[in-house]
C-alpha cells in the first residue's frame, strides 16, 4: 500500500491526479487524549460535530508537493476505549478498497504476520477509457445545482428489523413483484430502503411538484467486469446510477412502483457499456474542469456500508463504525450495520442522513410511517 503514503497534486496539462511516491514518505499520524467517555457519546452515535475532532484534519497543499491520500488518529479515551479515525481520499480508494486497507494494518498491527491476507492490487488500467470525450446524454452542467439551505442538522437513525420486514410485506402481493412463471421477485433490504428514504426525503423537504428528484445509488461493479477485477484491488470499483423523477411523481408513487425502478436501474448499470460510458463521463468532466458549486436539494446519494469489510473484528471489541461525511455534502446517506452497542436493533440498519432541522422533523415522521 506504498502509494497511500505519496501525495496527489493535478496535472496542469490535462487536469489529471497524479500520484506521487518517494522513499520515506510517510501517513500523517495524529495522537490525541479526551477526557470524555465513549458511553457519554453512546459509542460515537450521539456525538454530533464534536466526532470530527476523532479524525485527522488537514488542509491540501496547493502546487506541486501535492496533498496526502491518508491520514490516521487514534484517540485514547478516559474510559479506557480508543478510536481509530481515518481520512483518506476517493481519488485513490473506495469503501471497499479503504476497508481493505484498513484490515491489512489490523492484521499487520496485531503481530501474528508479517504479510496482509488480502494482497493489494494496483492496475488502475483495468478500467480503460476508451480516449472519445463525447458529450453524455442527462450529465449535469457545472454550475446547474443549487445548494441545500437552511440550519442544517445530521442524525443516525435506526430501523429495526421488524420495520424492513412490515416495509417488503407491503410490497410482497404487487404485481410488478410477480414474473411470467408466478414466481416472486425478491426485493433486497437495499432497495426497500432506497425507495422508503427516497422518497421520505422528498416528502420532508416540501418539494414543488416540478422539481427533479434524482435518487444516486453506487454500485460496486468489481465481479461484473468482463474479465472481473482481481482480488486484491483497492481502487475505484464502483460507478453511480440515478433513477430521476418529479417531485410529485415520487411522493404520489407507491412503495411497488419505486422499487422496481430502482431495480430496473441496476440492472442496467451492471451493463459494460453503461460502465463504459460513466468512466467516459468522468473524464469528460475533468477535462473540462467542472466543479460544482452546490447540489440540487433534490439530489440525494446513497452508499451502502453493511457489505464493504468494516466489519473486520480485528481489535476484539469493536463497538461502532459510523463515517464523517463533511457537512458541505447533505446529501449523501448512508445505510450502516447495527452498532454492537445497542442489541436492541441487532438485524437492523441505522441511517445516516442530514437535513435542514425543520425537514429531519418530517422525515422522521415519514420514516416512521410503515
Amino acid at each position: 500500500y506504498y502509494p497511500l503514503a505519496g501525495k496527489l497534486h493535478r496535472k496542469s496539462d490535462d487536469n489529471r491526479l497524479q500520484l506521487n511516491y518517494k522513499a520515506g514518505d510517510g501517513v500523517p499520524f495524529t495522537k490525541a487524549t479526551s477526557t470524555s467517555t465513549l458511553s457519554s457519546i453512546n459509542y460515537l452515535d450521539s456525538a454530533g460535530d464534536g466526532a470530527y475532532q476523532l479524525v485527522p484534519c488537514y488542509v491540501p497543499v496547493k502546487g506541486c508537493e501535492g496533498y496526502d491520500p491518508l491520514a490516521l488518529q487514534v484517540t485514547k479515551f478516559a474510559c479506557g476505549g480508543i478510536t481509530i479515525g481515518m481520512a483518506h481520499s476517493h481519488s485513490v480508494s473506495d469503501g471497499v478498497g479503504a476497508a481493505q486497507f484498513f484490515r491489512a494494518m489490523i492484521e499487520l498491527a496485531s503481530g501474528k504476520t508479517q504479510r496482509p491476507s488480502v494482497i493489494p492490487v494496483w492496475d488502475r488500467e483495468r478500467l480503460p477509457f476508451n480516449g472519445k470525450l463525447g458529450d453524455v446524454v442527462g450529465s449535469p452542467k457545472a454550475g446547474s445545482f443549487i445548494s441545500l439551505t437552511g440550519d442544517m442538522t445530521r442524525e443516525i437513525l435506526n430501523i429495526t428489523s421488524d420495520d424492513i420486514t412490515n416495509l417488503k410485506k407491503t410490497i410482497a402481493e404487487n404485481e410488478q413483484f410477480t414474473n411470467e412463471t408466478e414466481k416472486k421477485v425478491v426485493v433486497t433490504t437495499f432497495e426497500i430502503l432506497a425507495a422508503h428514504v427516497w422518497r421520505a426525503r422528498c416528502r420532508a423537504l416540501n418539494m414543488s411538484p416540478d422539481e427533479t428528484a434524482i435518487l444516486d445509488i453506487v454500485i460496486d461493479i468489481r465481479s461484473f467486469m468482463d474479465p472481473p477485477l482481481p482480488v486484491g484491488y483497492y481502487g475505484n470499483g464502483c460507478v453511480s446510477g440515478n433513477v430521476v423523477l418529479t417531485a410529485k411523481e415520487l411522493r404520489e408513487a407507491s412503495l411497488a412502483h419505486v422499487v422496481r425502478l430502482i431495480k430496473d436501474m441496476k440492472k442496467a448499470a451492471l451493463d459494460k457499456q453503461f460502465v463504459l460510458g460513466k468512466l467516459t463521463e468522468i473524464e469528460r468532466r475533468v477535462k473540462d474542469m467542472e466543479s460544482f458549486k452546490g447540489i440540487s436539494r433534490g439530489f440525494m446519494t446513497l452508499t451502502d456500508w453493511r457489505q464493504i469489510g468494516l466489519q473486520y473484528d480485528g481489535w476484539g471489541g469493536l463497538k461502532n463504525i459510523i463515517p464523517f461525511i463533511p457537512m458541505a455534502m447533505p446529501f449523501i446517506s448512508v445505510l450502516l450495520p447495527a452498532s454492537k452497542a445497542d442489541p436492541a436493533i441487532s438485524g437492523g440498519v441505522r441511517l445516516l442522513v442530514a437535513l435542514p432541522k425543520d425537514a429531519m422533523t418530517k422525515f422522521k415522521e415519514e420514516m416512521n410511517a410503515i
